[in-house]
This record gives C-alpha cells, structure tokens and sequence, in this order.
C-alpha cells in the first residue's frame, strides 16, 4: 500500500494532528459508517469504541483506500490494524504488542 501522506497533504495534515493526539497510545485509522456518510476514526488499543474524524467521504472504497493508506504511512500491517480493533470491542481486552 502506498504512503498516502505523500501524495495528498489533507491526508499528511490529518495524520500529524492524530499523531499529536494520540502520540502515546498504539492507534489505527478505521473506515467507519455513520448516519452522515463514510469516515474516517481512530481506534485506540485497549479503549472502547472509536474516535471519529470530522471529514465525510463519498463512499467506502475511499474511506477504506485512506484508513490503509494512513494505516501503512504509520508502520501497521493488516493484522496489527485488526488487533487493534479487536482490543476495542468490550468484553476481554486483547493485548496489542508494541
């Protein structure tokens, strides 16, 4: 997957602001739907739910072809992503490795 913050400098902007929010926890982007349209959130390991991004997409192959994009500009495989997710889901916490 390439980069996508060197190709779209909404996309590098939005990723310093989240890394500067989060710069201290194991974070992922995810492609969520909401009663507004696709987006972009972030789900933090271990914490439940997700933070929502404030930028609408116009469908889920944008929104998904982002959250990888920003995904692999911050070092995360697919499977890293999907324990990360996981960690979020209630119930027994999953342990994310560093």
């Amino acid at each position: 997957m390439t980069d996508i913050t060197s190709l779209n400098l909404e996309a590098a902007l939005l990723d310093q602001n989240v890394a500067g929010t989060f710069w201290d926890r194991k974070y992922a982007y995810v492609a969520v739907w909401t009663d507004d349209g696709w987006r972009l959130g972030v789900a933090v390991a271990n914490e439940p739910g997700y933070n929502p991004i404030n930028k609408i997409f116009a469908d889920e192959g944008e929104t998904r072809y982002s959250a990888r994009g920003l995904n692999s500009h911050i070092g995360l495989s697919e499977d890293e992503v999907i324990a990360i997710v996981a960690s979020t889901m209630g119930g027994a916490r999953v342990m994310v490795l560093p």
